[in-house]
C-alpha cells in the first residue's frame, strides 16, 4: 500500500493520540503517502507534522449550517470534498470516526481497504474491524495503534509517544510576546489553564476545577519560585481567565483569546510547567515534552491522560467511588462534583513542587 488516508473528525486530544500511529506507519514505510482528514482546530495542531503529506479539512458544523440554507449546495460541497480525496487514489483508509457514514462514503469513492473500529456495530462498511464498546480498558493511543495489525505491524515493537511540532512563524511570535511582556529566557514561566479546551462545549464546567483554586496555586508558585504566570485559554475562556487574574494577589500575563493554537504551542513549549484540567491543552503540552500537572475529575486518566505514564506528567484525582463517570462517550451531569471539589490546592502545589524542584 502506497497511500493511506486517516480519518479523525474529533478534537485536538484525539488527533494528538493518533500521532504515534502516524509515526509508526511512516517509520515502517518511509515512502508511504499519508493523508489526514480532521477539523480546523485539530489541523492547527498537526499542520507542521512533516510525516503527513496532505490534509483534508472537514468541518461538520459548517456543512450543517450550509444544509439548513441549501441542501443542494451542501450536497455539492460534500461531493467536491469526496472527489478531492478520490483523486489521490488512496489504497487504504484508517477510519477513527467510530461511525458508519465515513466508511460508506469512502467505499463509494473506491477506497478498497477500510480499517477501523466496529463501535456499536457501526463498522459495517469496514473491510477490517476491531469490535469495541468504547475506550475504557486501556489508553486511546493503544486502541488506535491496534489497527496497525491490519498492516502487519506490531506496535509493541515501538515506543508509543505522541508528538506535535512547532512552526517557525509561531516561534517568532513567542519571541516578540516575551519581549513585550518583559519575560526573559532566564525567567521561570508557569502556564495555568483554568479551562479545558473546546470539547464538552456548554458542559465544560463538569470537568473544570474551581477557578479560586487555580488562582491560589498560581499565587503560590509565583511566590515560591518567582515564576512568571501565564494564563492560557481560547476565546471562550476570556471571562474565566480574567476572573482568575482578578482573584490572584500576584500578577499574571493573560493570553486567553489572544493566541492561535500554534502560538499557544510555542509559548507553552517555553514553560517549565503547565497546570491544567484534562483536555486539549494538556495533551499539546505533554506532547511538547513540557512537564504537566493535570486535574482529572469525571474522565479516566488511565484512558485519556498523558501517555506514556511519566514522572514528568502528574495527574491529580480524588478518591470518590463514582469516578470516573465518563464512559463510552457519556458522562453524568453531576452538580456535586466531588471528584473535582475534593482535590485540594495543596495536592496540586505538592505535585508542582516535585516537578519544579527537579527541573533541569
Amino acid at each position: 500500500m502506497k497511500k493511506i488516508l486517516i480519518v479523525n473528525p474529533f478534537g485536538i486530544g484525539d488527533v494528538i493520540f493518533s500521532t504515534p500511529l502516524i509515526e509508526i506507519l511512516k517509520n515502517s514505510h518511509p515512502d508511504l503517502f499519508i493523508g489526514y482528514v480532521c477539523n480546523k482546530r485539530a489541523y492547527e495542531v498537526i499542520r507542521s507534522d512533516q510525516k503527513i503529506d496532505r490534509f483534508f479539512i472537514y468541518e461538520k458544523d459548517e456543512y450543517r449550517a450550509i444544509w439548513k440554507k441549501s441542501k443542494i449546495r451542501c450536497a455539492k460541497q460534500i461531493i467536491d470534498f469526496l472527489n478531492g480525496i478520490k483523486k489521490e487514489r488512496f489504497n487504504a483508509v484508517i477510519d477513527l470516526s467510530l461511525g458508519y457514514q465515513s466508511g460508506l462514503l469512502l467505499k463509494i469513492i473506491g477506497i478498497r481497504n477500510r480499517f477501523g473500529f466496529n463501535y456499536r456495530k457501526r463498522g459495517r462498511f469496514l473491510t477490517g474491524k476491531i469490535d469495541m464498546d468504547g475506550f475504557s480498558e486501556k489508553h486511546v493511543i493503544e486502541y488506535y495503534c491496534d489497527i496497525l495489525k491490519f498492516f502487519g505491524i506490531d506496535p509493541q515493537n515501538y515506543i508509543l509517544a505522541p508528538k506535535v511540532y512547532l512552526a517557525d512563524q509561531d516561534a517568532r511570535w513567542a519571541d516578540n510576546f516575551m519581549k513585550e511582556n518583559a519575560i526573559s529566557g532566564q525567567d521561570l514561566m508557569v502556564g495555568v489553564v483554568p479551562g479545558c479546551g473546546a470539547s464538552w462545549g456548554q458542559d465544560a464546567k463538569y470537568r473544570r476545577w474551581e477557578k479560586e483554586k487555580f488562582a491560589r496555586v498560581a499565587d503560590t508558585l509565583a511566590e515560591k519560585y518567582k515564576a512568571k504566570v501565564i494564563l492560557f485559554g481560547d476565546s471562550k475562556d476570556v471571562e474565566l481567565c480574567n476572573s482568575v487574574k482578578s482573584i490572584m494577589e500576584h500578577d499574571a500575563v493573560l493570553t486567553c483569546g489572544k493566541t492561535t493554537i500554534g502560538e499557544f504551542l510555542c509559548l507553552a513549549s517555553r514553560c517549565a510547567l503547565i497546570v491544567t484540567n484534562d483536555g486539549g491543552p494538556l495533551h499539546m503540552s505533554a506532547s511538547l515534552g513540557v512537564k504537566t500537572v493535570s486535574i482529572f475529575g469525571p474522565v479516566d486518566e488511565k484512558v485519556y491522560g498523558p501517555y506514556p505514564p511519566s514522572v514528568n506528567h502528574l495527574t491529580i484525582t480524588a478518591r470518590v467511588p463514582c469516578r470516573p463517570c465518563y464512559k463510552n462517550f457519556k458522562y453524568v451531569k453531576c452538580e456535586r462534583q466531588e471528584c473535582l471539589r475534593n482535590i485540594k490546592v495543596e495536592d496540586v502545589v505538592s505535585a508542582a513542587d516535585a516537578l519544579l524542584k527537579g527541573r533541569d
